[in-house]
């Protein structure tokens, strides 16, 4: 209604309702036509990114910020409506408290809104007393107004409050106050009741000591079971693979350790309180809030990151303790000899840059003849410390190099952090996690690669096993040591890929976790170009390499077949022989282990398809549960 209508819109109005309801078109948002005029609010949508667009080409940077300064509540909304989807990145602020923009309704419109106010909804103090809180800053300053007028309030604390405005943040449960402790006149002190929080709850009463009981609960906790559960298996895995060496004391302690670092439970249960604790205690010094659901803060953030961090130093060193001891197994099941000790370090350094199996190209020609303890020991060189920091440093730097690029062309926005401390931390445990986790995923990808390559030598070559791993299948006889040289390299694949294949999950794991901290129950995060790209490589890269792996023990699964087939045919005049090579084929053919587990039981498809199904949360906790 405009000024002067009289009474014609109501008699209009009346006229309306006693006439049957016939549908209406639904008026367009940017209709040109009538009194609404908020189609000029989309029209200046679209002329600031054009000129964002702009500057941003011209290298004079981007809009960070967008200020909507008045008086009423529905146009600031209306402009939050227009705007915020042209700018996800910036960051808006307006003037004048109002409760109308903690309504759940308009969470989406103002999220994360920067709200500067004379006032809040309440005095600071005991001022307000009883009286509840006010819908707008206007109400607590005609209130404010009436103490002084009747001589509750002097008025130079009046003024002294009013030269202090509030700021807050409009987070998910309401409005968050951002304002920093100030004092008035008499020293008191004035400060919001969410300003320091974790640092009052540490200084309340009974707080630390519940703390250090707790702490010294899952100490105890841990030794326990240390102790306990896990001392009976390493006796008897030590009886097993060393009967006759008195070994046990210092293996024991060694072994207790190796379980405690492989123990993906014991680092969640002691390190994420840990790194939860240690990051809210920092945050108490810097001008960054501690919230954890309210959308408002960074520090969630950090904590799953470092957790990342934590989890991908932690699987690397899971993976080779626990590439290890198969390492151990197989030697002891194949009666393959360990390593000899080699001599200059630099030369088990160049084995990382050269072409694998450059010292023995003879192994991959068609028929070539291999003993499997050359072609073991040959693997073990390229499997230790040296040659994979050298092959993993190189992918490190190649793809360092390529994410310069990428960011360079698509440059993130800034992280929403308050003040010069709190974005140099985001800044730090960002690349930390970044690198921990790009390191991870190159040595789990090197783990891969290196079986891979390994298993095509058996599928080229005949290799020669001991007569002990032919007695131990107790087909010798009918069977002969060469005939049963296929057989012996499928179980062998089989066992080693048992331990490699579940790797894939680490990378994927902390990428999840990456992926997280960046939900928008933490923050209003947003996903540039940039980081998607990342992010989709990391993981494309790790399946990939997954799925060769598993190809390659296919084409050696059906490389033995046909090999046996052949050999099954020449033995048409004994049937002893020719029953033991169907037992052969058979179970080569039912062999469920490792690289030759069906497609649906491989780890690098179930990381695709439960994801993509909305189940990744479960896969994820799955695969932790089966680490333990």
């Amino acid at each position: 209604r405009l000024p002067g209508d009289g009474d014609e819109p109501k008699v209009r109005e009346k006229e309306a309702k006693a006439k049957p309801a016939e549908p209406t078109p639904a008026k367009s948002e940017e209709a040109t036509e009538g009194l609404d005029q908020s189609d000029f609010l989309l029209r200046l949508a679209r002329k600031l990114k054009d000129d964002d667009i702009i500057t941003e080409r011209q290298g004079r940077g981007r809009i960070r910020a967008i200020g909507l300064l008045g008086s009423d509540i529905y146009d600031k909304l209306m402009i939050l409506r227009a705007l915020r989807p042209q700018f996800p990145d910036a960051i808006f602020f307006t003037n004048n408290f109002d409760s109308h923009f903690e309504r759940r309704t308009d969470w989406r419109d103002v999220r994360n809104l920067v709200i500067a106010s004379p006032f809040g909804t309440r005095l600071p103090g005991d001022l307000q007393s009883k009286v509840p809180p006010f819908r707008d800053s206007s109400q607590t300053s005609m209130y404010l107004g009436t103490l002084v007028a009747t001589g509750k309030v002097g008025e130079q604390k009046a003024l002294e409050l009013a030269r202090h405005p509030r700021v807050f943040e409009i987070g998910r449960h309401g409005a968050w106050d951002l304002s920093r402790s100030w004092h008035l006149a008499r020293m008191e002190r004035v400060s919001s009741p969410q300003e320091g929080w974790f640092a009052d709850w540490l200084r309340s009463t009974g707080v630390r000591w519940h703390l250090m009981f707790g702490l010294l609960a899952v100490i105890a906790m841990i030794v326990w079971i240390s102790m306990s559960v896990v001392d009976p298996s390493l006796k008897q895995r030590e009886e097993q693979t060393k009967p006759n060496v008195d070994t046990r004391k210092p293996n024991r302690w060694k072994r207790r350790l190796e379980w405690l670092a492989c123990s993906t439970v014991l680092w969640l249960v002691c390190g994420t309180p840990i790194i939860v604790f240690a990051v809210a205690c920092y945050s108490q010094h810097t001008r960054e809030p501690l919230a954890f659901f309210s959308g408002i803060s960074i520090w969630p953030t950090e904590m799953l990151r470092l957790v990342a961090l934590m989890l991908a130093v932690h699987f690397m060193i899971k993976a080779s303790l626990n590439l290890r001891e198969n390492q151990r197994r197989i030697g002891h099941d194949f009666s393959l000899d360990p390593l000899p000790p080699t001599g200059s370090k630099w030369k088990t350094l160049r084995l990382g840059l050269k072409r694998w199996p450059s010292d023995s190209d003879e192994w991959v020609k068609p028929g070539a003849e291999l003993a499997a303890k050359d072609a073991w020991h040959a693997y073990l060189r390229r499997n230790r410390f040296g040659p994979r920091f050298v092959r993993v440093a190189a992918l490190f730097l190649i793809y360092f190099v390529f994410t310069l690029a990428v960011f360079t062309l698509f440059p993130p926005i800034k992280p929403p952090a308050r003040g010069a401390t709190a974005f140099g931390f985001d800044l730090c445990v960002l690349i930390l996690a970044i690198i921990s986790m790009l390191i991870l995923s190159f040595y789990v990808f090197d783990a891969l690669q290196l079986n891979s390559n390994f298993i095509r030598m058996f599928a080229q070559a005949v290799t020669k096993w001991e007569p002990a791993v032919t007695k131990q299948t107790r087909r010798d006889p009918p069977l002969t040591n060469e005939e049963l040289s296929r057989y012996h390299s499928i179980r062998f694949v089989a066992q080693r890929t048992e331990a490699v294949a579940p790797l894939i999950w680490y990378p994927l794991i902390v990428l999840a976790i990456m992926f997280a901290a960046r939900a928008s129950i933490f923050y209003d995060w947003t996903w540039p170009p940039s980081l998607i790209l990342i992010f989709t490589l990391n993981a494309i890269w790790a399946l990939g390499s997954a799925a060769f792996l598993r190809r390659t023990a296919e084409q050696l699964r059906e490389t033995a077949l046909n090999s046996l087939q052949l050999l099954r045919t020449a033995s048409y005049s004994s049937h002893i022989r020719r029953r033991a090579f169907d037992e052969i084929i058979t179970e080569i053919r039912d062999l469920k282990k490792g690289a030759f587990a069906p497609l649906s039981e491989q780890h690098f498809v179930r990381a695709i398809v439960l994801p993509a199904g909305g189940l990744g949360l479960i896969a994820v906790t799955q695969r932790l549960l089966e680490s333990f």
